[in-house]
């Protein structure tokens, strides 16, 4: 048996525009463990609430249509113990932020659900995909079953 990480106290998710990624996953690691971390997400700039996102999030018993998307710039705290991010030019950014401090920055390349095939089942899929991967991902590096 490999030895088990201790779990962070902290965590921040970055993406783009915090309307996608980053939420599912502040939603999902607050499902699984919003009692143990404080979890937080935000973007490099703000978008849109995507309502396909809350769809998706929602098939997962979380309710994300309260989801208020916010900028890396508002973020005024940079005491997180690991900061993900979603894209390479994401973990660029947060690397610049976070510079003089002890966060831990990991990327996660995960790509744009809205990318590619623009009907509506095709981009559910998508986003399913995305929750998904990301959930892995958390359960994978945070959750000890």
């Amino acid at each position: 048996m490999g030895t088990k990480t201790k779990l962070p106290a902290s965590i921040l998710f970055v993406c783009t525009l915090n309307s996608i990624r980053s939420p599912m996953a502040e939603g999902l690691m607050k499902q699984k463990l919003g009692a143990d971390i404080y979890v937080q997400s935000c973007g490099l700039e703000a978008g849109e609430l995507s309502s396909l996102m809350v769809a998706v999030m929602g098939e997962k018993n979380i309710d994300m249509a309260a989801h208020k998307a916010r900028t890396l710039s508002e973020i005024s705290d940079t005491s997180y113990d690991i900061v993900i991010a979603f894209t390479e030019d994401v973990e660029e950014a947060v690397r610049a932020v976070f510079d003089d401090s002890d966060t831990r920055i990991e990327c996660w390349p995960t790509p744009d659900p809205t990318q590619g095939a623009m009907d509506v089942r095709a981009m559910m899929d998508n986003f399913r995909a995305v929750r998904d991967v990301i959930e892995m991902r958390i359960d994978k590096e945070f959750v000890r079953l």
